[in-house]
């Protein structure tokens, strides 16, 4: 890091964020520095307000939402300017990996097309600008050539994440603002982000990291803030603040300063095995859901996915591994009749499914339920959130308004929504919250099958062990059978008795968890061979 002389790329003084109608402010007085060559994490529960400092941050904000204070970026008070001047202001300075990545990633244009347009920004010499966006390509761990022609609708989660990334490094921008980078990926593939955040670090660069994972933190954070309720509670060094993070006994609790930060460590390691089923998944033949002979090629005939044959019988408990790109969101996708195979077929007690969700009766569709990745986009902007949960249920069993209503209320508690947050609009609520309403819309349509697509990839590690404990009792009264995919390996130990381990499309390896899984983290990726 430079000297402390240095004046800060970033400095936010008494920011504080309001949004209409709300009773208490998003942020309270908020102060943080960012310095070149420093890492500055916050951190805190879901909703706690990280996701809104970031754009304050860039003097930016979501609709309804009014800030105060001073955000200071290499000296001009963007706060200070009109909205309108702000763009400008940080143009070239500043960049900005957004929570959601498909909010900046054009679904029309191929991403090398986008990307060396976006350089200019940074690179007026139009020789530089292609050269520019290879590298910051390389740097978000993507081949250039493999993705320089796709869309973005054409990359698995995880890859679309990483072209986010691409494109905040594109314009080689001093200070570096990024919503939850390892949202999606793998842990080969997180653990070569936080090197790269490191060494963008090192190099000169400034960069305020928003993340739930903590390990990342530990890894690149020269200072760790925590933010609870829109307040900085707790503010110190990532070794002082949050340890080496080994599990630690259970009548030694963590000796950070705050509440909040003591929650966050003592549930990172909280992942028991309470509620497992037993029940294997198994090859077809049974009652449940079924995946027969499924593959998925592109139109130019490359493949995609398969062939898989699965089965899921009522009250298994399954994952689905294998690096980003390999396929599992193809799968799990057209189990729910959102991707159409080349071939194959989706079966419920014997029978074929439809393959396209939108050809299926309301009793069809609510036999696979999907969990999305990206909850966002599956909630309509305007309407609020109680509702739209509610809807479920009564357009696929029937129920009256006020059952459904009851149900999805009932089933947010258990993973740690208050009804009040319910009311609002999507807009209001944090990308965690999201993703626990999308995981409370499913449930409550009792299906035969739940397909959980990295619904912990958006928790911070209290939000996360709830969901982890309550899962398993919100499965049983209707004996849903689970498929969870995931990178999330103690969160697979915790739910699921039998993986599947996907690469390059092909299902390598099936077997019982433990079997099937490394011992512990693998930095290096997964080993498809590897035997017990």
């Amino acid at each position: 890091m430079t000297g402390h002389a240095d004046p800060p790329l970033l400095d936010l003084q008494e920011v504080s964020a309001h949004a209409d109608g709300a009773e208490r402010p998003l942020l309270d007085r908020v102060a943080l520095t960012v310095v070149a060559g420093g890492v500055t994490a916050v951190v805190g529960p879901s909703g706690s307000g990280k996701t809104t400092l970031g754009l304050a941050a860039l003097g930016a904000s979501r609709n309804g939402v009014r800030l105060g204070g001073r955000a200071l970026l290499a000296g001009t008070d963007l706060l200070g300017l009109s909205p309108a001047r702000r763009p400008a202001a940080r143009a070239g300075t500043a960049a900005h990996l957004p929570q959601h990545p498909e909010t900046v990633l054009d679904p029309l244009r191929r991403a090398g097309g986008a990307l060396t347009e976006l350089a200019a920004l940074g690179h007026p010499v139009r020789a530089a600008r292609k050269a520019a966006a290879r590298r910051a390509t390389a740097l978000a761990g993507l081949d250039w050539e493999a993705v320089r022609r796709r869309f973005p609708h054409q990359l698995s989660g995880g890859q679309q994440q990483r072209l986010a990334l691409a494109s905040a490094l594109v314009t080689g921008a001093e200070l570096l603002v990024l919503d939850e980078p390892t949202s999606g990926l793998d842990p080969a593939l997180a653990h070569a982000l936080g090197r790269t955040v490191r060494a963008l670090a090192d190099g000169g660069a400034g960069v305020l990291l928003l993340s739930h994972d903590l390990r990342l933190v530990r890894e690149t954070a020269d200072r760790v803030l925590v933010l609870e309720n829109g307040r900085v509670v707790d503010d110190g060094t990532a070794p002082d603040l949050l340890g080496t993070g080994a599990p630690m006994p259970a009548d030694e609790p963590p000796a950070a300063r705050h509440q909040a930060t003591r929650a966050l460590l003592a549930a990172e390691h909280g992942t028991g095995a309470a509620g497992k089923n037993t029940t294997p998944a198994t090859a077809p033949g049974g009652g449940g859901v079924a995946a027969t002979c499924v593959v998925v090629r592109r139109r130019s005939g490359d493949p995609l996915a398969g062939p898989v044959s699965l089965e899921f019988p009522p009250g298994s408990r399954t994952a689905l591994l294998g690096p980003s790109g390999s396929g599992k969101t193809t799968f799990a996708r057209v189990l729910a009749g959102l991707t159409t195979p080349t071939r194959g077929d989706v079966r419920f007690e014997g029978r074929p499914l439809p393959r396209r969700v939108d050809r299926r009766t309301a009793e069809l569709r609510r036999v696979v339920q999907y969990v999305h990745q990206s909850s966002a986009e599956s909630f309509e902007d305007h309407r609020p959130v109680l509702g739209q949960l509610a809807y479920t249920a009564r357009l696929l069993r029937g129920l009256s308004e006020a059952e459904a209503t009851a149900e999805a209320v009932e089933a947010a508690g258990a993973l740690g929504l208050d009804e009040a947050l319910l009311h609002r609009t999507p807009g209001r609520l944090s990308g965690g919250q999201l993703q626990r309403c999308a995981l409370v819309r499913a449930l409550t349509a009792q299906p035969a099958l739940l397909v959980c697509d990295e619904v912990t990839s958006a928790l911070d590690t209290v939000s996360r062990r709830r969901v982890l404990d309550a899962l398993p009792r919100l499965l049983a009264p209707a004996g849903t059978a689970l498929l969870f995919v995931s990178h999330d390996l103690p969160a697979v130990r915790a739910l699921t008795t039998e993986a599947v381990l996907f690469d390059a499309g092909r299902c390598v390896r099936r077997g019982p968890v433990e079997e099937v899984l490394p011992a512990e983290w693998v930095p290096h990726g997964w080993s498809p061979t590897r035997q017990p």
